[in-house]
């Protein structure tokens, strides 16, 4: 299952999952967690994370 992108070799295995080893199905998650890591750090480069601001702690709840 080398061909194709990494979404749809997932979705392949997600939709007939006892067909597959667990060692492959973890290597394909492996795979795409790396993906995903390297395009978020790619994209921290150009858009930096948006701070989320802390909730007000002076103001009175209730």
């Amino acid at each position: 299952m080398s061909s194709g992108n990494i979404v749809e070799r997932l979705r392949a295995m997600a939709a007939d999952i006892e067909r597959f080893p667990r060692d492959k199905i973890e290597d394909e998650l492996s795979e795409a967690a790396d993906v995903i890591e390297r395009l978020r750090a790619e994209l921290d480069k150009f858009l930096p994370p948006v701070e989320t601001p802390a909730p007000d702690s002076t103001v009175k709840r209730g």
